[in-house]
């Protein structure tokens, strides 16, 4: 799956509608899906974030009207898709090029591997700097992945972590050298999908039992949480604060591919 949505990547209606067609496609049984590698066409971006420069309401009316989803159907649906990415028998792994922040980390956070590229990875939750908290399982997964000081570390600085750092925590399997990463991970992905689907199957779903995944409730919850936090006199004083520094909505290229320094403290 290529996941290509000019300039760096947001998530989006069209995009998120893209990733419940491809579940749908891989869920059903008479296409054989065994292995989805998910990359990106951008070599900057591996996904820069959620779309922040809609008008919500409208998105959503205009979403219903559409048949795409709109904000609120997104993050009332986030968690199904990123239950069915770590439960399903299908094996997900995941090319990280460039910047994955966000919901584009948590993407991949969710998915059963990640390779990233030593050169050009960046991963990054930036939430609490723009006043919130990650949603949608990035809190869960970086506590999974790397320990709680370490998720501690990379949720609260709201920074970029490379990709030998993202290796060292535990958020990434492995950082390989940026001309060998497409090669490895597609041998690795046509290997697994040579073997025996069943004992692909089981050997997901015992490990899955052995150490429990984020639950969709406590994503749910977690979300709930985000979504209060900007409402507040502080978080709308942070979010005015950034969007001054930023010149406003949409960022332009240069701010995205140093999101991060938007945090800075004056």
């Amino acid at each position: 799956m290529l996941i290509d949505n000019p300039p760096v990547n947001l998530i989006d209606p069209q995009v998120f509608a893209g990733l419940l067609a491809v579940m749908a496609y891989a869920e059903d049984p008479t296409h054989d899906v065994r292995v989805l590698v998910i990359e990106s066409a951008n070599p900057d971006f591996f996904v820069a974030h959620m779309d922040l420069s809609v008008d919500l309401a409208a998105l959503d009316a205009a979403g219903s009207d559409s048949g795409m989803p709109g904000p609120a159907e997104i993050a009332q649906q986030w968690a199904a898709l990123s239950h069915w990415l770590s439960t399903a028998p299908v094996v997900s792994i995941a090319i990280l090029r460039g910047r994955a922040r966000g919901i584009g980390y948590t993407l991949a956070a969710t998915v059963d591997m990640r390779f990233a590229s030593r050169e050009n990875t960046r991963l990054c939750l930036p939430e609490v700097g723009f006043g919130a908290i990650p949603d949608g399982g990035g809190l869960e997964w970086a506590q999974l992945q790397a320990g709680r000081a370490r998720a501690m570390e990379f949720v609260l600085s709201a920074d970029d972590f490379d990709g030998d750092t993202a290796e060292r925590y535990g958020l990434v399997n492995r950082s390989i050298p940026d001309a060998e990463l497409d090669d490895y991970v597609f041998r690795l992905a046509r290997r697994i999908a040579s073997f025996n689907p069943a004992a692909i199957a089981l050997v997901k779903s015992y490990l899955t039992k052995r150490q429990p995944i984020p639950r969709p409730e406590d994503l749910l919850e977690t979300s709930a949480a985000a979504m209060s936090l900007p409402s507040s006199e502080a978080g709308q004083a942070i979010i005015g604060r950034i969007l001054a520094k930023a010149g406003g909505l949409p960022f332009d290229y240069a701010v995205e591919l140093d999101l991060p320094r938007l945090c800075d403290a004056d």
